[in-house]
């Protein structure tokens, strides 16, 4: 029965053990107490008018005081106001350039469209954080590098200034721009190009055909892009909290991170902020949800004679290219060219063949030198490898029980597992610090509270992967084993895992990665002992020494390529062995 996930009934019970029902009460507990848990801890803390810790915390007074402090304050207004804007600006001028490139790598035949799309691929990897830092040393009034030269060119002081809304909204969409072009590359990638050449040769042309026939085709893809790329921008932090705050321009995550870092720490003002945005972000959610139950009337490919073919752009197709290389260059090229540049220099300066001679290793020499950067360098690959194991063996034991087994309310199973990625980062960091200042629980200030809050964080992101993957298999092998008498613990560690190889490595470098370029979570769980690579980036940028961390900046960039490739080499074998 082709198409058709078959379930089998539960093993005899040949040991005495029903491991199904330990492992399955046991992922429970976990999704509970990670999941549920946080969500209750931020309503149950908005009501509250006394702090995380304290006896009268967690007795049945209850009060709105903190709704009506934050939303009769001209202030909240504000920055909700400013929240607002500021998402919905990055997101179209994130969606456009993504949207663009991914049409010149996947649907037309542009010069060197497949190094545009690996460019922006290896994009993804780079922490948001050094990118800001880099754009700082480009666009800043007083050090960056295209003022002193637009001032040498043209006499113009301080033409570009990124500390202000447009200079945030700008470098963030240039943030988000490969996000957006990952999201519609695999859209355009399986779209039959037939309407399109129809509508070319009825003459709409090859941009008229873009308009009126591939994004419309594609719309359950560029609405999925949009919600998500305005849930990245409402909880992003590196942005507004680094030019933000020089700007004046406050949102909520850098009024929430605000609120629970200065002394005393408003903790109710900070749960009534997290409450709005969780609220948002759970209505965006839903939105996201109910287009994806409406994307098979997008359908265009069938089991008919489907060829993807490339668009001809003629004599655009120079043009074309130069314009994707461009946005490529700002995307990609300019910060990490001003990170290597500034990584190798003994003092700040603009660029000049004065300062090309006296370029040096000694940053790099003084990094290695100091032992309070190798730590967070080792404690950021520890949460990485462990937290995404951790996630791929959770999120394969999720998707068993969702997709093979007979469970009632499965279903629920699944939803509760998603429903954290409605919890902003910084929202979820404040969320794990409050639950551990009641929990006697000696993990603040350990890594071990971080991994929590990355397993939280990361788990609906790597179910979808594994549960794609689980989705594809048939169940023979497992009612096999289960017919010759093996236990099932010992059937989804032999049969079933193996059997999603691809899907959990995928998972499992994606987690790996992003755990370890995460700064939101750390920054507020963070203290002298767990700082992570992310943190000390902030640490260093605030200690004025912008030369060491942009070396730093440079090692991390290199070692998350390095796994990255490493991730993408594993997969190609790993796949080829699964298909022979």
């Amino acid at each position: 029965m082709t198409g058709t996930t078959r379930t089998w009934p539960a093993p005899p019970n040949r040991e005495g053990v029903n491991w199904r029902a330990l492992i399955l009460a046991a992922v429970m507990i976990v999704l509970f107490w990670q999941v549920i848990v946080p969500f209750g801890m931020i309503v149950w803390t908005s009501l509250k008018t006394t702090r995380p810790g304290d006896p009268e915390f967690l007795t049945l007074s209850l009060s709105l005081s903190n709704y009506r402090r934050a939303l009769g304050d001209p202030g909240f207004w504000t920055t909700a106001r400013n929240t607002l804007v500021f998402a919905l600006a990055s997101t179209l001028f994130a969606f456009i350039p993504g949207a663009f490139v991914a049409w010149v790598v996947e649907r037309t035949n542009a010069p060197f469209a497949r190094l545009i799309g690996l460019i922006l691929t290896a994009r993804v990897v780079i922490p948001g954080v050094l990118i800001t830092i880099s754009w700082i040393l480009l666009a800043s009034p007083r050090i960056g590098i295209l003022n002193f030269v637009w001032r040498d060119l043209f006499g113009v002081v301080n033409f570009f200034n990124v500390y202000s809304m447009s200079g945030m909204i700008f470098v963030h969409a240039l943030e988000m721009a490969p996000l957006a072009f990952l999201l519609l590359s695999a859209a355009f990638q399986s779209m039959d190009p037939r309407l399109e050449e129809a509508a070319i040769m009825a003459g709409a042309g090859t941009f008229g055909a873009l308009r009126r026939v591939t994004l419309p085709l594609a719309t359950p893809a560029v609405g999925t892009a949009l919600l998500l790329l305005f849930i990245t921008s409402i909880e992003t932090f590196e942005v507004p909290l680094l030019m933000g705050g020089r700007a004046g321009v406050r949102v909520l995550a850098s009024e929430i991170f605000l609120s629970t870092s200065r002394t005393p720490v408003d903790w109710g003002l900070a749960s009534a902020c997290a409450m709005a945005m969780v609220a948002l972000t759970i209505f965006l959610l839903f939105l996201y949800l109910r287009l994806l139950r409406h994307g098979e009337r997008y359908q265009t490919v069938s089991g008919k004679d489907f060829r993807p073919r490339r668009v001809d752009l003629g004599p655009w197709r120079a043009p074309v290219s130069a314009l994707s290389l461009l946005i490529v260059f700002f995307i990609t090229g300019a910060p990490l060219l001003v990170m290597v540049y500034a990584s190798l220099l003994p003092a700040w300066q603009p660029p000049s063949m004065a300062y090309f001679s006296m370029m040096t290793l000694a940053n790099y020499e003084a990094l290695f030198r100091n032992s309070s950067a190798l730590t967070p360098l080792l404690n950021s690959t520890l949460l990485g490898v462990g937290s995404a194991s951790v996630i791929v063996l959770l999120a394969a034991l999720i998707a068993w029980f969702t997709q093979k087994s007979r469970l009632r309310g499965r279903r629920i199973l699944d939803f509760v597992a998603f429903a954290s990625i409605a919890l902003p980062s910084v929202v979820l960091g404040a969320t794990f610090l409050w639950l551990y200042l009641i929990v006697p629980l000696p993990v603040i200030g350990t890594l071990t509270i971080i991994g929590l809050a990355y397993v939280t964080k990361y788990l609906p992101y790597a179910l979808r992967f594994v549960t794609t993957s689980m989705t594809q298999l048939h169940s023979e092998l497992e009612e096999a084993a289960h017919m010759a008498g093996a236990p099932w613990w010992r059937t989804f560690a032999t049969i079933t895992l193996p059997l999603l190889k691809p899907g959990l490595l995928a998972a499992w470098f994606w987690v790996m990665v992003h755990a370890y370029r995460e700064l939101t979570i750390a920054l507020m769980l963070a203290r002298s002992q767990n700082r992570t690579a992310a943190v000390l980036i902030l640490d260093l940028w605030e200690q004025g020494s912008f030369l060491r961390l942009s070396a730093f900046g440079v090692v991390i960039f290199t070692v998350l390529l390095v796994l990255v490739g490493l991730s993408h080499a594993i997969g190609q074998r790993i796949g080829v062995r699964e298909q022979a």
